[in-house]
Formats: C-alpha cells, sequence, structure tokens
C-alpha cells in the first residue's frame, strides 16, 4: 500500500524518473507474458500470447509500463476462476499506433463496476472474496499509460468476460 501511495504521489507531481527507450513492443510484451507464464502462482493457468504483427517499435519507460501491464494481467488471473482462459495480444490500428488487448472469458463486470474501475482505492464488488488490493492498481495503470500518451478502455459483459484494449502512439517525443 505504501508503495502504491507513493508511486501515485510521484505520478501525480510529476517527480517520477521517466526514461524512455525504444522497444520492440510486440517482443516485450510477449516477455511480460512469458515472466507471468513461468511464476508458479500461475503456472497452471490458461495464459496465450498472440501477435499478428513481428515488429512495432515504440518509446516507453519499460519498468513503470511493466508495472501497468502486470496490474492488469494479473487482475484478470486473480479475480476470474482458475479455468479462466487470459489472451494478451498485440496488434497495429489504421493509425500505426500500437494496440495491446488483454482479455477473458471470466465472469465480467457489471457497468457500474467499468465505470468505477480507474478510480483509486475502487476495489470492486468482490472485496469480501479477495481482501488483498489497494483499489490503486487500475488508477495507477491507467496514469503509467496517459504518461506515454497512451489510452486505455475496458470492455466487460457480465458471465462474458473482460477486454482491456490499450492503445500507445508509434512514437513518444
Amino acid at each position: 500500500l505504501i508503495n502504491d501511495l507513493k508511486l501515485t504521489y510521484q505520478l501525480d507531481s510529476g517527480a517520477l524518473p521517466f526514461q524512455l527507450q525504444k522497444v520492440n513492443i510486440v517482443r516485450y510484451v510477449k516477455e511480460l507474458v512469458i515472466d507471468i507464464v513461468n511464476d508458479p502462482a500461475f503456472r497452471d493457468r490458461d495464459i496465450v500470447f498472440e501477435s499478428k504483427i513481428q515488429d512495432l517499435e515504440i518509446s516507453l519507460d519499460t519498468d513503470l509500463f511493466r508495472r501497468a501491464m502486470n496490474n492488469l494481467i494479473i487482475n484478470a488471473l486473480t479475480h476470474n476462476p482458475q479455468e479462466t482462459k487470459v489472451k494478451i495480444s498485440v496488434d497495429m490500428n489504421a493509425d500505426k499506433e500500437a494496440c495491446i488487448y488483454i482479455s477473458d472469458n471470466g465472469k465480467g463486470m457489471s457497468e457500474e463496476e467499468q465505470a468505477e474501475l480507474f478510480n483509486r482505492y475502487y476495489r470492486g464488488t468482490n472485496t469480501k472474496e479477495k481482501p488483498e488490493g489497494s483499489g490503486l492498481g487500475l488508477a495507477i495503470a491507467k496514469q503509467i499509460i496517459a504518461l506515454h500518451n497512451g489510452d486505455i478502455a475496458v470492455n466487460s459483459k457480465l458471465n462474458e468476460g473482460t477486454q482491456f484494449t490499450i492503445i500507445l502512439p508509434a512514437e513518444i517525443e
């Protein structure tokens, strides 16, 4: 909680070192997924990576962006039943922007939950079942993505699943 609060403060105040480097976003995301698959806590889960493209260079602060991606992927695993399939994919849209999708076929969320999801301290409606978490993870993820001049959206239906979409510009000045 203290680390999350500190990071939130640093993001708000612009006091966080922000070091961009060019990366192949396809390879970067694939390596993040491999790290999660190799984590013993998630070894038996159905996690898939796919990409329709091979290369797309963008500028990222790799450590910060890892934090955002891990929040999203691990939330999909943690807040869904064991048999839920989580798919992470990378593509490019017509504007040559990077599109990252984190989707699952899990229990989904109501429209009310989706409206609150990126607000600080919002922990969803299942906090009695899953009491861990500060309610800051998705707010932090959104701040990190915005810092990269990107955007994030969620689309979910109860009992059908959830998809997060991250759009990042091909180049950040």
